[in-house]
């Protein structure tokens, strides 16, 4: 098998997709070394802005260009890592060997639209927001709004079986997808449309699969028409059971809210935007301080647009005693987090419906009665809209942590409603001599529920920052196992993840590595990620591609 130069390369990608769609540059390569993954972001808070550069970036215009791309690099052995929006926080696109980015941005097309079977046929490059845009432009929607939709694409969602915020009513996206199109490894096109009688469902198999079996090219999926009219209600709960109680009683006597979250008190208390003049000491000052950071310096409910407490208690320190003061906190965990479970604020749940004006007040009325039957007390209307304005608020508000030095990090995991309660508090408990960490409950079935944790951390340099980091994620893991949940819900698996699979899989991996075998025998498709592999890794096409 003949191994490319680096110069052979370029020659050959430049012929495929020409001069103005291929980039070596290094601004290109130091941004298309990594995604959002928070330790990537350590890595770049110790001065590594670029610990794992591409060889090569390529913008494909179309199916036809993705796969002589593939083909090319399958036949010389250079790793191929799809890219989308690049908004993974699992370190799904880092190319830890080198090689070519596949940047699908160009595949952005809508490819049809069937109003008669309620389908639409896109590319996987499309940004998400785009395609709801274009749907509600016809009176659909396809239903999924992650908190990502803004800077993320239709491929990424397949790739890491994302979940929307609505995904109690419409689904996850593999509830949602009818087919699709990927480029395999050696430039075949395999469309899952054309599944014959008896067939595995491929749909099944290639989603989630995180680009190590082929690229998503295009998908047909299933819409909705947009509702007519939608309900949004708070309840509060003087304790996190009674909440989850109420929980899952809406979702086992067979309602389908749009949306369904319930928040533990310190969570609450960001969702609140609770305000308490008479707590002015410092370490509950240090508590409020934290709690406008991670809620973007300001509270997400009514309290919005008043001065936060940050400002209010430690706005004449300065800059710099600020960042003393709380990374401080975040140095003494098991303090703050006992102060967070002190705070006597109550818990908050908000529901919606969405859909014809009477059967959602129907529904709404019913989730209410079983709300208050759980010692559940109404709080209106008003908390539900605040959430809904401010929803994707969440996507910009870790700035502020790392440019002190500090990380933040999310966990998504989910298990049956009988372990529920047992696993939040596992985790909480194991964690909380190690990072701050708070919850809250989302992504509501009839089986079960996902948690969705958030932590933050602090270390005096990058290097003890990021062991700190891997022993709190290990250790998080390890706690989700225990308890009999799964440590991957939506976000994908990525290399954050990929250390648990084996204890969640078990002899179901030998099926995947069966699969990545006949479609990817040289894996050359985006090594290192998703699940443990019993083979070296692609490098003897990548030895000499440095520039």
């Amino acid at each position: 098998m003949a191994r490319l130069t680096h110069s052979e390369l370029l020659a050959g990608l430049e012929g495929i997709v020409g001069s103005d769609h291929l980039s070596t540059t290094e601004p290109d390569r130091v941004a298309y070394s990594a995604d959002f993954w928070p330790k990537a972001q350590i890595w770049k808070l110790g001065g590594d802005a670029c610990r794992f550069p591409p060889d090569a970036i390529v913008w494909p215009g179309d199916e036809a260009e993705v796969a002589a791309i593939l083909a090319l690099c399958h036949e010389h052995l250079i790793p191929v890592i799809p890219y989308g929006g690049g908004s993974g926080v699992c370190g799904g696109t880092i190319p830890i060997h080198g090689g070519v980015i596949v940047d699908t941005k160009r595949l952005n097309r809508v490819l049809g639209f069937d109003a008669a079977s309620a389908t639409i046929t896109a590319e996987a490059g499309i940004n998400g927001m785009h395609l709801e845009d274009r749907l509600n432009a016809r009176g659909m929607t396809l239903g999924h709004f992650p908190s990502s939709i803004m800077c993320s694409t239709l491929g990424g969602w397949l790739a890491a079986r994302s979940a929307g915020q609505y995904s109690s009513r419409y689904g996850k996206i593999e509830d949602m997808v009818l087919s699709l199109r990927m480029a395999l490894p050696d430039g075949r096109v395999l469309d899952t449309a054309e599944r014959g009688p008896g067939e595995p469902d491929w749909n099944q198999l290639l989603v989630g699969a995180e680009g190590t079996l082929g690229l998503i090219t295009s998908a047909t999926l299933a819409v909705s028409p947009l509702p007519e009219a939608r309900r949004l209600r708070a309840f509060r709960f003087r304790h996190l059971a009674d909440g989850l109680r109420g929980a899952r009683a809406i979702m086992q006597a067979g309602l389908k809210p749009t949306v369904l979250r319930l928040y533990d008190p310190f969570d609450s208390l960001i969702a609140l935007g609770k305000e308490s003049g008479d707590e002015a000491g410092g370490r509950k000052s240090l508590l409020h301080a934290l709690r406008d950071l991670l809620s973007g310096g300001g509270a997400a409910g009514p309290a919005r647009g008043r001065r936060g407490l940050l400002s209010r208690h430690l706005g004449d320190l300065g800059r710099s005693l600020k960042r003393t003061a709380l990374t401080t906190a975040l140095s003494s965990p098991s303090l703050i987090n006992g102060l967070a479970s002190a705070v006597p604020s109550p818990c908050l749940l908000i529901f919606g419906f969405e859909g014809p004006a009477d059967a959602i007040h129907a529904d709404a009325w019913s989730a209410s009665e079983l709300l208050t039957e759980c010692g559940g007390t109404d709080a209106g209307a008003g908390l539900g809209e605040a959430w809904l304005a401010h929803r994707y608020s969440v996507s910009f508000k870790q700035s502020k942590l790392y440019a002190m030095g500090a990380f933040v990090d999310t966990m998504e995991v989910a298990t049956t409603w009988d372990r529920l309660e047992g696993l939040y508090e596992r985790v909480k408990k194991v964690l909380a001599p190690h990072v701050f960490v708070m919850a809250h409950f989302s992504h509501a079935y009839r089986e079960g529920c996902s948690v969705y944790f958030t932590f933050a951390g602090y270390r005096r340099d990058a290097r003890r920052a990021e062991q700190h980091y891997d022993r709190v994620w290990q250790i998080a893991m390890d706690a989700v196992h225990a308890a009999g949940g799964t440590t991957s819900h939506h976000h994908g698996v990525g290399m954050s993840k990929m250390s648990a699979m084996p204890r969640e899989h078990g002899d179901g991996l030998a099926v995947w590595r069966a699969l990545k075998t006949a479609l990817d025998p040289h894996g050359v498709m985006n090594p290192g990620k998703l699940f443990p592999e019993d083979r070296a890794a692609p490098a003897e096409g990548a030895e000499e591609l440095a520039p």
